[in-house]
């Protein structure tokens, strides 16, 4: 890692507990360069200088540091392999647990609410649904207004993820534009959890953390495969993104049988839930 760069990850978990001393160098670096001429600072070592004297701006920091990446229905082909290959597993379940780590804006978290209600499931749904900053959960929280075209477009990676109606069916008029519908999010809490630092808080049927971990260097990736491995009930799955896998993991995940995006666990979970870490629901601060 760029030796600025590491500097500024050690002093900014020193001080604040944000851990970014796993990230990949290059990524890192290249996001604080980006921060610091934003700022109108010279460089990462006055952005660090800055950091530390400027509490009150974490969460700004933090936001910028880890650009969220999310739109309903992105990628649908993973939503299509949880329509075809867990939903029905999921529908012997009476109560369901679903962990949606990194969540950012919340428009995937929307998404697979949308199709656990056509599949007639949420009503026994518990959504965890956590990012590292608090500041992306009032975004999560309210939908958007979005536009007519807005929603064919969203519709269009809808049906691909295996959608049987129209999206539309699932907003409301408001303004000039549509929302989704908040009865969307009345199982889902929203919460603040590092998956650098934090632990296990449930034992969850399905595990969604997609293309969060492109930004994580090995050790770290390790660590967090670690992490869901041992926060998956027996036989639950874990989704990932186009570009993750969990390469630094094996042998403790592979692929589910006729899936790309879908991952089983090799072996049972290694450690119990920890009493040191309660998620929070902060959607309504």
């Amino acid at each position: 890692m760029d030796d600025e760069a590491a500097a500024f990850a050690r002093s900014f978990y020193d001080r604040y507990g944000y851990d970014f001393r796993g990230y990949r160098g290059t990524s890192l670096a290249n996001r604080l360069r980006h921060l610091a001429t934003k700022l109108r600072l010279s460089g990462i070592s006055e952005l660090n200088d800055w950091a530390l004297s400027h509490p009150g701006e974490v969460d700004f920091i933090v936001e910028n540091i880890t650009v969220p990446i999310s739109d309903y229905f992105r990628e649908p082909e993973a939503f299509s392999e949880v329509t075809r290959h867990v939903l029905p597993m999921l529908s012997s379940f009476s109560n369901i647990t679903i962990w949606h780590a990194g969540c950012a804006g919340g428009e995937e978290v929307y998404s697979l609410a949308i199709l656990l209600t056509e599949a007639g499931l949420y009503p026994r749904c518990r959504i965890f649904a956590s990012d590292i900053t608090r500041r992306r959960q009032p975004k999560a929280a309210n939908s958007p207004c979005l536009s007519p075209d807005r929603i064919e477009e969203i519709n269009r990676r809808y049906l691909l993820g295996g959608g049987t109606r129209h999206v539309s069916s699932y907003v409301a008029p408001s303004g000039n534009g549509y929302r989704l519908d908040p009865a969307l999010l009345r199982n889902v809490s929203f919460f603040e959890h590092n998956l650098a630092s934090d632990g296990v808080f449930c034992e969850a049927n399905l595990i969604f953390c997609r293309n969060v971990m492109i930004y994580f260097g090995d050790h770290l990736q390790r660590r967090v495969f670690d992490l869901f491995q041992d926060s998956l009930a027996r036989g639950g799955l874990l989704c990932l993104g186009s570009r993750e896998a969990p390469l630094y993991a094996s042998p403790a995940f592979a692929k589910a049988q006729g899936c790309n995006r879908l991952y089983r666990p090799l072996r049972p979970a290694r450690s119990p839930l920890q009493p040191g870490f309660e998620p929070t629901d902060e959607s309504d601060e």
